[in-house]
């Protein structure tokens, strides 16, 4: 698979991101950053993150999705519950939903793009070699990076350091999931250092119910609005925020 041959023409004032949801509290994201969004592993998290990749499709960008949560059955049929029939940019090459969940799960997997249990120096290798294929402003979604790490913190950490800096120089925006609680502190804390920004997902206590919240802890080099808002779900779990009262 090649997207290198994009027919997209980009200007210095439009190699941004206009994501949904996102856009609302930090604006358009320059293209060759890197965010990480730690979240509370029982949270909508996954779907909340569907929802941004179903919108940048809907405007013609490139994604690639590292799904973790679910099936890829099940992840497909949310694209779809949302308007977007994935299976075709699939077909069109625009888009690469990679299965990662079969792996961890120690199932068989039926994809063409899903994850083997290499070392680390294997998967870095792999990564690097892929990179150039995809065109700048490409979208790279990964729902659980942590589901690469295993327990090798200090070790993943070198990766994911190389991992970012190889995907930065291709000009895409990488959004990197972190669950909380579950590695060291000094590795949250060197992630947040390599990182261009970092969201916060938080289920929250409020008014006697418990909520989906978000907000933008930092964005280097631009404005945000750090408020934490609610994140709303209709019945397709199309999600829209409202800013706590």
């Amino acid at each position: 698979m090649s997207l290198a041959n994009s027919s997209r023409t980009e200007t210095a004032e439009t190699r941004k991101l206009d994501l949904p949801i996102l856009c609302e509290i930090v604006g358009p994201i320059p293209y060759g950053r890197v965010i990480h969004t730690l979240y509370d592993p029982d949270s909508q998290y996954s779907s909340l993150m569907i929802n941004i990749a179903a919108g940048h499709l809907k405007t013609g960008g490139d994604l690639l999705y590292l799904s973790s949560s679910a099936p890829t059955v099940e992840i497909r049929q949310q694209f779809n519950d949302l308007g977007v029939n994935i299976a075709e940019y699939e077909a069109r090459d625009t888009a690469v939903l990679f299965d990662v969940y079969s792996g961890l799960m120690g199932v068989k997997s039926s994809e063409k793009y899903q994850y083997t249990a290499v070392n680390l120096n294997e998967r870095s290798i792999t990564i690097g070699q892929s990179a150039p294929q995809w065109p700048p402003g490409t979208l790279v979604f990964v729902e659980s990076f942590s589901s690469l790490a295993g327990d090798q913190d200090k070790v993943f950490a070198k990766f994911s350091r190389k991992v970012m800096g190889v995907w930065r120089a291709q000009g895409t925006v990488m959004i990197l999931g972190l669950p909380v609680d579950m590695h060291t502190p000094e590795f949250y804390q060197e992630m947040k250092l390599a990182s261009d920004g970092v969201f916060e997902l938080k289920l929250k206590e409020h008014h006697g119910e418990v909520i989906n919240t978000i907000r933008a802890r930092t964005m280097k080099g631009q404005s945000s609005d750090t408020r934490w808002k609610q994140i709303l779900f209709d019945s397709r779990m199309k999600a829209t925020l409202r800013l706590l009262d």
